[in-house]
This record gives structure tokens, sequence and C-alpha cells, in this order.
């Protein structure tokens, strides 16, 4: 049986590689590698045109025109990731039984459409089967899409692999690490998990959605695969875990041993790391063993929102926590936390009170902005038009909010002014 597995290309208002791969489909690439299944790999995000800092960089772009529901938006709309050219020249040679199409974030379906529209034309007999975020959250928006023969989410594993005809467990699979050097010529950097799914419920997060199956690899497995990879050159790690220090004792273990290597390299938590389960020593291990600018999650300070939102942590969590950090060594401006922009309701007079708070801690403010994720308890809130996945992309939210867009970019230039401070 012959493969070919596509990543498919970023339309959106602005998009740049931060740490991009998409690590469930490398993973599931490597199961069907493991059951003797050749597979061609094309990702669309591979060339970037800048090298930035810790392996991330700027992608090539494009000007498209916009889709209609996004015409007021005054701000170019594109194409990130290789030209058309460079996508036909490499499916040149290729004869698939299937083609596999993952997908990210769910504004992004139209790089699905352009991709299916390219393959189907050239491998008219080939299956095309979808998978992956925005399949699994808007699976009935995906099974729309023209020339698309099945739709996957990612609760549906078990008739994604008997389609293939290949045996399968959840064990396995979710025990697999991905074969990077298999899919890619060059590496900037090395995504990793060392856990699947997440112990909390939280209203704005589809989490349990994505990840319906909670694992844990052995630390000595993760260990080495750091170690491999650091070996080759490899100096950026990227820890996608959404609960990374929940098991504390996991994670001492883990880090002794990677302390122990004494290896010259950074990870980095864009997945927020949880204070709540720091402890001394955890906090000294992070800085050891080269944490750079770890991300911690906080999202509010209000306590009634924190209640409702999963009471992850709360204020006297987060004053603990960054105590920690600054005595295992971590100093101001050092580490980031968390604040969520621009959810129903929010008052921002509150919000810049939760960061000069976080400032006077000693702690740069990281703003996420909210858009609303189908799936998510939160969602539920938001008219029907919203079903349209074009309109839950954060960059542009806060353009259907007219009355608070100035207050957003105010609240974004205070928290840069504060953050300059530290």
């Amino acid at each position: 049986m012959n493969i070919l597995a596509i990543n498919p290309w970023i339309y959106d208002f602005a998009a740049y590689d931060f740490w991009l791969k998409p690590y469930g489909f490398l993973v599931i690439l490597s199961y069907l590698k493991n059951k003797g299944i050749h597979v061609d790999y094309i990702d669309c995000l591979e060339k970037k045109v800048t090298q930035g800092t810790f392996g991330r960089g700027k992608y090539e772009s494009v000007i498209v025109p916009k889709p209609d529901v996004l015409k007021s938006i005054p701000r170019y709309f594109k194409r990130y990731g290789i030209s058309l050219e460079d996508f036909k020249a490499h499916l040149e040679g290729k004869n698939p039984d299937y083609i596999l199409i993952t997908s990210s974030m769910t504004y992004w379906y139209p790089g699905i459409i352009e991709a299916v529209g390219i393959i189907k034309e050239r491998f008219p007999q080939a299956k095309i089967i979808l998978g992956g975020t925005y399949a699994t959250l808007c699976a009935e928006h995906a099974q729309k899409i023209s020339a698309i023969d099945f739709v996957f989410t990612n609760n549906c594993l078990d008739d994604f692999f008997k389609t293939l005809n290949v045996s399968f467990d959840y064990q396995s699979l979710y025990s697999t690490l991905p074969y990077y050097d298999d899919f890619y010529p060059k590496l900037d950097y090395v995504v990793l998990r060392t856990s699947w799914g997440c112990p909390f419920d939280c209203d704005y997060c589809a989490i349990k959605k994505l990840f319906p199956h909670s694992l844990r690899l052995p630390y000595e497995r993760i260990a080495e695969f750091i170690l491999m990879h650091s070996s080759r050159g490899i100096k950026d790690f990227v820890l996608y875990d959404d609960a990374f220090l929940y098991e504390p004792e996991y994670v001492k273990k883990l880090l002794r041993e990677i302390a122990r290597r004494k290896l010259n390299i950074l990870f980095h938590t864009p997945n927020a790391l949880h204070l709540r389960f720091l402890d001394e020593e955890i906090a000294s291990l992070l800085k050891e063993t080269g944490f750079t600018n770890p991300h911690f999650g906080l999202e509010t300070l209000n306590p009634a929102l924190q209640k409702i939102w999963g009471d992850k942590v709360n204020r006297e969590d987060l004053i603990k926590g960054i105590a920690l950090l600054k005595k295992g060594g971590f100093i101001n401006g050092e580490f980031s936390v968390y604040l969520l922009l621009g959810y129903p309701g929010q008052n921002l007079a509150d919000l810049k009170q939760d960061a000069d708070f976080l400032n006077s801690l000693g702690a740069k403010v990281s703003l996420a902005e909210f858009s609303p994720v189908p799936g998510t308890k939160i969602f539920k809130e938001y008219p029907q038009e919203f079903s349209e996945p074009l309109l839950h992309n954060n960059s542009i939210f806060g353009f259907f909010q007219k009355d608070k867009i100035q207050n957003f970019w105010e609240i974004k230039n205070y928290v840069r002014g504060l953050n300059k401070k530290l």
C-alpha cells in the first residue's frame, strides 16, 4: 500500500512558524511506517524565508482573495507555505492508494480545499481521507468538502485504521514517537509530547474532544528521544503536553535524567505549565535543564471565573509559584503568564489590573486572544453564524466586537509596555 500524506497550507491574515510541526499526524505516519506501509510526505509549511529565534521563522506567502465572510476585515489575506508549482512538483512520481490530509486550526480549511482540488485531479483513483483538529471539531462542515472520501474525527481512529486495513491499538499508537528524520530533510526544532490528554475540562478548551484518551510515555524513552536529536544538533525542543507538570514525580525523574546528561538544549512551552504543581525542586530543574521563558496558565484572576473554568490555579497558587520560580533561579522577566483577552463579557479594566499584578510579581504577561472553539462550553453562547469556521480566527475575532476593538489594541500596547520594564 502507498500512502501520500499532506500537511496543507495556511490561509490567514497572518502566520509564522511558531513550532507548527503537525505532531499528531507525524505520530500516525510513523505508526503506519512501523506497520510496513510506504508513506510519502509533503509538508506545505516546511519552507521558511527567514530564520528567527529558537528555530522559528517566516513562511513564504502570497496574497489571495478574501472569502466573502471576511471581506470587511481591512487586512491582506494570504496563502502561507510553498508555491502551488512546488506542491505539484512534489506530486511527481507518486502513486498513492490513499491520500491522508491533516488539519489544525478550524479556520485554515481553505488550504485543505486547495490541496484536495489539485490531488483529486492528479490522482482520481486514490481515496482521500481527512483527519485532525478541523475534521474533529467541525466534522459536518468538513464532510461538505467535495472529493473527500472519508472524514475521521480523533475519537474514530478504529474506523480510520480499519479503512486502511491496518491493525491498531491505542496504547501502541499513542506510545509512538515521530520519525522526524524520515519526514524532514532539515530540522530546526523538535516538537514532542510526554503525555496525551488533559485532566482538566476548561470551558474554553476542546482538548477533551481532540485527545479523548490519556497516556504518559516512560520518561526513559522521552529522555533517549531528546538525547538522540540533541546529538544530531537540535537545540530547541518544544513541549506540547497539555498538563506537563500534572504528575510532579514523573517530571522530576525526566528532568533529573536530562540534567544528568548536561545537554546544551532549550525547552519551550507554548502550551501552558501549571503553577499549582511547582515545587522547589521542579523550579530548580526547569532552570537547570534550559526551560526558556516558560509559560504558565492563569487566564484570569477573577475567582468566580477561575472556579467555572476548571479551578486550575488561584491567586495564592500564582504568588507561591512565582516565588518558587525565583528560588529556583529565574529572575524577573524570565517567565510568562497567560491572560485571556476578549472572552464574552470581559471587563477590560479587570484585565489591566491582572496585568499590573503579574508585572509586580516579575512575570511577563502573554495575552492569549480568545476565539470561540467548537465543542467547548463557551461556544454554545455564540450565534449560529459562528458555525462558519473562518470566524473562529482569534487574529480577527476582535473585529466582530467593534465596540471593543480600540480597547483591545490599547490593552495590548499597555501590556507590551509592562513587559519591557522587566
